[in-house]
């Protein structure tokens, strides 16, 4: 499943950093959540062109007749050249592997890779196409991803649902403690005592392979099923409290 960790807006009064501490009038620290899933409406594709030959030459044609082939396939399918990158081509010696020491014997050949990234905006066409892609060029899919192409709008959905989830709880705290909230003193989306430091999380991606393609003759669309894409926004907040009257 892929999940977005979101980070939005930071409100901070600039004492909080300068005296590195809290308030110094009674308060309540609580943490707002917004959580959703979205179906995927982009995917994006990412494999490589490997080939293998005793001379680079020809490991490198090999690579860029398959490209050439890959190409094809993706026009065929109106993908747009700004959702296709095709930059990266790697060129190694492969040496024979040898059980002594060194590890390293005689020069066997070269291997010449080709990465590409494409992003598919027709999610419905994506299993058709990684079967064609396998089949007609041999490639070798490092992964696929589902995204969602609102992912901007998202954020600021979320944001306003971790606010007022925050505020629902202050003011439910604040009730049963006899108490009313005078103000807001900071709004983070991270930890308030981790602000200085935090750092982004890292991405999780979902990564499907394929295997065991039929011919082109018979050729059926392997079923594939992408992941929901899961956003969430978390808030933390301190409000000022006082004694209810």
């Amino acid at each position: 499943m892929k999940r977005f960790l979101l980070f939005s807006q930071l409100i901070l009064p600039i004492s909080l950093f300068a005296e590195g501490g809290l308030p110094d009038k009674p308060y309540l620290y609580i943490k707002g959540l917004a959580q959703v899933e979205k179906a995927a409406d982009i995917v994006m594709l990412r494999f490589d062109l490997v080939a293998r030959a005793p001379e680079q030459p020809k490991a490198n044609a090999d690579v860029q007749a398959r490209s050439t082939k890959v190409f094809g396939l993706l026009h065929e399918r109106k993908i747009n050249d700004n959702d296709i990158i095709a930059q990266q081509i790697r060129s190694e010696a492969d040496f024979e592997q040898t059980e002594g020491y060194p590890r390293r014997g005689k020069l066997v050949g070269y291997v010449v890779t080709r990465q590409f990234a494409v992003k598919l905006r027709d999610v419905r066409t994506f299993p058709k196409l990684v079967d064609d892609l396998i089949a007609d060029a041999n490639v070798e899919f490092t992964g696929i991803e589902g995204l969602y192409s609102k992912e901007k709008e998202m954020g600021n959905e979320l944001w306003d649902k971790a606010i007022a989830d925050a505020r629902q709880q202050a003011e439910r705290m604040s009730n049963l403690l006899g108490t009313k909230i005078d103000s807001v003193f900071a709004i983070s989306p991270v930890s308030i005592p981790e602000i200085p430091s935090y750092i982004f999380p890292r991405d999780e991606r979902t990564i499907v392979t394929g295997s065991n393609i039929p011919t082109k003759e018979d050729r059926v669309a392997t079923d594939y099923r992408l992941a929901p894409v899961e956003f969430t926004q978390s808030v933390h907040v301190i409000y000022l409290i006082s004694p209810a009257k």
